[in-house]
């Protein structure tokens, strides 16, 4: 009999639970309350069936308010150990605590041999791949809605387990309607939030992963395909989203138009979380080719930016 590998577990509690409650229990806190905990039941369950010895649980939330507060009394009888984090304007800071938790267990903890992340939330790409560097066996818990199509190209499908596999869970119905459009940053912030990802890139792209692990993965996790990515449906509601957008702006600003960098950065991943960046750009050239939308440069400070503008108005033009 193999002996039980070590394992510490981190939870991004309220990436789980909100998208229980948005996608697949229309908003019914109590049940999706109720998903969430039957969830990390069954990981625990479905962890040590394959050979896994939790030695060690987290859950992150801001636990002094909802859903938080509701939650912290069962995470800790199920072994998952409260941790507060701050919020401040909808946005709390659990992905950044969990990340440098996660980092010191790592560094102090050799006893540890096992990282499960319970989130798929883009944010967590520079941690994992940190931890693969060290040589640790990572895995990535997630339910398929809230899972970020980038990390799961950078991170390898493989140290993926699909939560929605673990137990019944309500269909995912689609949350396209009632969008409503965000300011766009300023160029200065786009030219920062460039730099960053450019640099995160090349970092990542000279570190490579390694699979260290041999834990059996209840399910399959595939990726979205690059023909499932560029099909009629993705095209279309990528142009219904520029076309709220156009409508938007055209209403607030005068100009039917939509910068491209903070549109595929912000809007695009929202709207499709399940691509990757590479995907994301190639909906945006493809309807480019057909004409139904433009690309323009436009003059700014530091640096020119480009507009996505509708085809209609440059055949006006």
């Amino acid at each position: 009999m193999e002996h039980p590998v070590p394992t510490a577990v981190f939870i991004d509690f309220d990436n789980l639970f909100f998208g229980l409650l948005h996608d697949r229990f229309h908003r019914n806190h109590e049940k999706a309350m109720e998903a969430c905990m039957n969830l990390l039941v069954a990981l625990r369950t479905h962890l040590n069936e394959r050979d896994s010895s939790i030695l060690l649980g987290r859950a992150y939330s801001t636990f002094d308010d909802y859903p938080g507060k509701d939650a912290a009394h069962p995470l800790a009888l199920l072994g998952f150990d409260p941790r507060y984090v701050l919020t401040a304007k909808g946005k709390n800071t659990a992905d950044l605590q969990l990340s440098l938790d996660l980092m010191e267990v790592l560094l102090k903890r050799k006893d540890i041999e096992r990282f499960i992340v319970v989130g798929g939330a883009r944010y967590y790409i520079p941690i994992a791949c940190k931890a693969l560097e060290a040589g640790a066996e990572l895995l990535i818990a997630s339910l398929p809605e809230v899972t970020s199509g980038d990390l799961l190209d950078r991170v390898g499908s493989q140290r993926f387990i699909d939560l929605s596999k673990l137990m019944p869970l309500p269909a995912i119905h689609s949350r396209d309607e009632g969008y409503v459009p965000v300011p766009e940053p300023t160029p200065e912030l786009l030219e920062h939030v460039e730099a960053a990802e450019d640099l995160a890139d090349d970092h990542e792209a000279n570190h490579a992963a390694r699979v260290l692990g041999h834990i059996e993965l209840k399910g399959s996790w595939t990726p979205i395909s690059d023909e499932v990515a560029q099909s009629t449906e993705y095209q279309e509601r990528c142009f219904s989203l520029l076309e709220n957008l156009f409508e938007y702006f055209g209403d607030k600003y005068g100009k039917a138009e939509v910068w491209l960098g903070p549109f595929l950065k912000k809007e695009m991943v929202d709207r499709f979380p399940d691509l990757t960046h590479p995907q994301r750009r190639r909906i945006i050239n493809l309807l480019k080719d057909q004409g139904r939308i433009a690309i323009e440069e436009r003059e700014g400070q530091p640096n020119p930016f480009s507009v996505v503008i509708p085809g209609a108005q440059v055949e006006a033009e």
